[in-house]
């Protein structure tokens, strides 16, 4: 083996051979030598190109490895220009380190290479921000930089014997070298000019030696942005042969190794013919659209069992398969070689077709043909499968052989009529999504003679996924169903725990919590006059939402009492909705996230900031919305429409002449065909009165009167605030229970709650308050109305 890969193998002869004896002792110093090696293989291609990392001195450079003639090519001589940053000292005696360092690429020619430094020169730039090279004249001479202890260490002027005559100010050296520069005063600084640094390098002595030149102004060779780099040599030499043939070897049998970038479009030059340089339109029109590069024939070769080969083998090429990488890559090709193609894309090059095309082009087109054909070939009947299975998923159960034969057959025709296989797919994808299997959960109607059946496992996995998740089954449903398990009792309440665990659980707060008590889609609430409530913003509105959502998620799936969905002391702010409701939050809370935040006028349902803004009007408050909230959505006993000559009240509490909310209501009860209602409504609304139109508390109406939130029911039974309608409603607590039960079996069963299911209403209320949303939902869905076609 050449070099690099011959210091790999001698490193790895030089780790200690562990015995038995030793091994423990030994185990974490070979573990180390081997992490050593490891990293010398992947890091060599940047220490050469002096790239990508701060030990290569490339920190900053984004160019992509590759290796190729441009960048392994060498020449005898190179010119560079050089832009100091690391200047010291005072204004007057400003000096600067110039480190040229010099290292052997090849090894084994023994010694260090030696280059003549020639015509080296300090030059002012004209434009701070213009291209380099662009300077005054004239230049200071290395020998007018540097002090004459410096001059004498360097031999300026003085040719070794053997060696050409050098001029005054050149300098002859073996490997690297550093040199201190004295900036004249007349230059000024480097932030206020930009110096540069212009000279030649050489090699010299001998000519088999290849020598990579990094000039940098630090002693750890880092430069800022790309670095100033060269690969010195002779490119008939014996050295230079065997360096090309080192380089060969070590691409050839190890992997790509440029693996720690950190986005694909760095980790690996794009192929020929394209321009590889680092931001040019062509380089990221590549990146952006054909986006993979196969570069895995180490892996494929060396690593992996025929079996896995052929699995990657089948990704591969149903990734190609997946979007239009064929025409994307012959559209590129085209504007490479300026070619038009019209309408024809890959399918298209006929060799009729492709004998018209450029004869460059003609040697890319080519293997992009016989490579479209080959993964059209294979991909097709893995595209099938994957839309069968595909549909299996949609229609929630495994398909039947006529269902299947149905599909294949839709696929054939189209492609027939199409002559396109993408298309094709995309059909049936479509007949697929468009069939009543997917778009309505499918039962089999009941015989009349056989009366109730149970629901096949399949069912139960829908009814259970639309009913927790709005959604269709995952893969642990699937395989519960496909294993009978969702048969049982046991295999039911083993999914039902783990559904309402999951972050899919959500749904069933946003869904069936939004949908009963009147905040759905609160997100997008319009319903407050923004005019009159200027701080209701719309990220209060959306905070006033995720509050909502958050607090029955946290019910839902931390398995919390159901009792405190209705008297829970605590509730889910970020910081813009806290401040919105004048509460104070730790200082270390992030101003987005939600957290639970135990306070005394919030928590439960009803002190919801969502639910307290629907049921009011755009510019006040509404007892009146709020007491029949309470009763109909609560309490499960909603008063009758109001008569058509019911009348109302101002929608602005400024229009009110001077009366308060509870004095036009009073008003308004002296109508006999009203005065039964609201005596059951108002006193129930009324307790919420310190809550404002958006849900804020406040002490004192717009004209500063005090808030009268009290109210008596038709009993004499009198309420106050908000603390006492949950006293009230515990003292119904029975009631409120039946009543989410009711909306709770609706909601699974997607029907009317019947007669026949007063048992199970009875379960449900009779577990107490204590009992969880989970006990609850298990309850339901391992009833005889959730498990059986009724």
């Amino acid at each position: 083996l050449g070099h690099p890969l011959a210091e790999a193998v001698a490193r790895w002869e030089r780790l200690p051979v562990p015995t038995a004896s030793r091994q423990g002792e030994l185990e974490k110093t070979v573990r180390a030598g081997c992490t050593e090696i490891q990293k010398y293989l992947v890091t060599w291609p940047s220490w050469l190109f002096a790239r990508g990392d701060v030990a290569a001195g490339g920190a900053g450079d984004e160019s992509p490895l590759e290796f190729t003639d441009r960048t392994l090519n060498v020449n005898s001589s190179q010119k560079f220009t050089f832009r100091p940053f690391s200047i010291s000292g005072e204004k007057g005696s400003r000096r600067v380190k110039i480190f040229l360092n010099v290292a052997p690429v090849n090894p084994t020619v023994p010694g260090q290479p030696e280059l003549i430094w020639r015509n080296m020169a300090l030059f002012r730039r004209l434009r701070p921000n213009g291209p380099p090279g662009v300077t005054s004249d004239p230049p200071v001479p290395l020998q007018a930089l540097v002090s004459p202890e410096t001059a004498a260490q360097l031999r300026l002027g003085q040719s070794p014997e053997g060696r050409p005559q050098i001029g005054a100010g050149d300098f002859v050296a073996a490997g690297s070298v550093v040199v201190e520069l004295q900036l004249p005063a007349a230059l000024g600084t480097a932030e206020e000019n930009l110096l540069e640094l212009h000279f030649e390098a050489e090699l010299t002595g001998n000519r088999d030696h290849v020598a990579r030149v990094l000039v940098a102004d630090r002693a750890d060779g880092r430069t800022r942005g790309q670095p100033t780099r060269a690969l010195i040599g002779e490119m008939k030499s014996r050295g230079y042969r065997a360096f090309r043939e080192g380089v060969t070897e070590y691409v050839r049998l190890t992997p790509p190794n440029s693996h720690g970038e950190p986005t694909r479009a760095d980790k690996d030059p794009i192929p020929e013919p394209f321009d590889n340089t680092y931001n040019v339109p062509e380089h990221d029109e590549f990146v952006q659209k054909i986006k993979y590069i196969r570069d895995d024939q180490f892996v494929v070769e060396r690593l992996i069992d025929p079996p896995t080969r052929q699995r990657l083998d089948e990704a591969w090429m149903n990734l190609y398969a997946s979007f239009e990488y064929h025409d994307n890559y012959l559209r590129l090709l085209a504007n490479h070689y300026k070619t038009e193609l019209g309408k024809d894309g890959i399918d298209r090059m006929t060799p009729e077709r492709i004998a018209q095309l450029p004869e460059p082009m003609r040697q890319y087109v080519v293997p992009l043909k016989a490579h479209y054909d080959q993964v059209m070939a294979a991909g097709r009947q893995q595209h099938l499968r994957d839309s069968l299975e595909f549909a299996a998923r949609a229609w929630r159960r495994p398909l039947t052989a006529r269902e299947k034969l149905s599909l294949r057959r839709f696929y054939d025709r189209t492609l027939a009529a199409e002559g396109d296989h993408p298309r094709a797919v995309r059909a049936l994808l479509a007949r697929i999504l468009v069939a009543p299997q997917f778009l309505y959960r499918v039962e089999p109607a009941l015989q009349a003679s056989t009366g109730p059946r149970p629901l096949t496992n399949w069912e139960m996995a829908s009814r259970l996924s639309f009913f927790l998740w709005s959604s269709i089954p995952d893969e642990k449903l699937r395989q519960a169903a496909a294993s009978g398990r969702l048969t049982t009792e046991a295999g039911i309440s083993e999914q039902v725990g783990r559904m309402l665990a999951d972050p899919k659980a959500r749904r069933l707060a946003t869904e069936f919590f939004g949908q009963w008590l009147g905040f759905y889609h609160f997100d997008k609430y319009g319903g407050v006059d923004t005019s009159r409530f200027t701080t209701f913003t719309e990220e209060i509105r959306e905070s006033m939402y995720e509050e909502a959502v958050t607090f029955f998620e946290h019910i839902v799936r931390q398995d919390r009492p159901v009792s405190e969905l209705f008297f829970a002391d605590y509730t889910f702010l970020n910081r813009p909705l806290a401040e919105y409701y004048g509460i104070k939050l730790a200082p270390e809370q992030a101003k987005h996230r939600f957290e639970r935040v135990q306070t005394s006028n919030r928590g439960g349902l009803m002190r919801l900031g969502a639910v307290l803004t629907v049921t009011s009007a755009p510019l006040r408050t509404s007892p009146v919305k709020r007491g029949d909230w309470v009763l109909r959505r609560i309490l499960g006993t909603p008063v009758p429409p109001p008569p058509a000559n019911a009348g109302s009240i101002p929608a602005d509490d400024k229009q009110f002449g001077g009366l308060t909310l509870k004095a036009q209501l009073d008003k308004h009860r002296r109508n006999p065909s009203c005065a039964s209602c609201h005596t059951r409504i108002d006193p129930l609304g009324f307790a919420l009165e310190h809550y404002d139109p958006t849900g804020r508390w406040r002490e004192n109406y717009f004209d500063g009167r005090t808030i009268d939130d009290t109210g008596e029911l038709a009993g004499k039974r009198v309420i106050s605030g908000s603390d006492g309608l949950l006293t009230y409603l515990r003292s119904r607590e029975p009631q409120v229970r039946r009543n989410l039960s009711y909306k709770l079996i609706g909601y699974a069963l997607g029907r009317t709650v019947l007669a026949g299911d007063r048992r199970l209403v009875d379960q449900m209320v009779a577990a107490g308050g204590q009992v969880s949303f989970a006990d609850l939902t298990t309850l339901i869905t391992t009833s005889r109305q959730f498990r059986q076609r009724l």
